[in-house]
């Protein structure tokens, strides 16, 4: 999970994993106000619901914030009314759980949930909702050629 904030706007990066390896992942624009933490912390507060809706016992968060990882573990205290409200949220959800562990983890071990969270941070206000994920195996200019598909003739019935 990861949470970003910037002049454009705040969003969270969330991936929920299955112990088979099936992966899900959330680009969640906030459209409020938040600071860089509270975007992490609705990252949590996202991958913990996404997690009991798929039925989870046992979770284990990874994020690169070092802030909210000690908060949750006891390390550190959460300052200000908000982010007590935001700690106390989480530890209420992961009561939930048979077993929650949070490791945080270095940012560079965490890239996947920082693009989400970018994308969401951002987006205009107008932009398109879907995000289309294609995979290539070769070079469009070769597949044109190849397939005998041109762009430049003209669509017919």
């Amino acid at each position: 999970m990861d949470g970003s904030s910037n002049s454009k706007g705040s969003g969270a990066g969330v991936i929920v994993e299955s112990p088979q390896g099936v992966a899900t992942e959330h680009s969640l624009q906030l459209e409020f106000q938040t600071s860089n933490n509270q975007a992490e912390y609705e990252a949590l507060l996202a991958g913990l619901l996404q997690a009991k809706e798929n039925g989870a016992q046992r979770v284990m968060v990874l994020t690169d914030s070092q802030l909210v990882a000690a908060q949750i573990n006891g390390t550190y205290q959460a300052k200000g009314p908000l982010m007590a409200k935001y700690l106390n949220r989480a530890k209420e959800l992961m009561t939930e759980f048979e077993e929650v562990t949070v490791s945080h983890i270095p940012r560079e071990e965490n890239v996947r949930a920082d693009i989400l969270s970018k994308l969401a941070s951002t987006k205009g206000p107008d932009a398109h909702r879907t995000v289309i994920q294609q995979n290539m195996t070769e070079p469009s200019c070769i597949m044109a050629i190849s397939s005998g598909h041109d762009w430049r003739k003209p669509i017919e019935d």
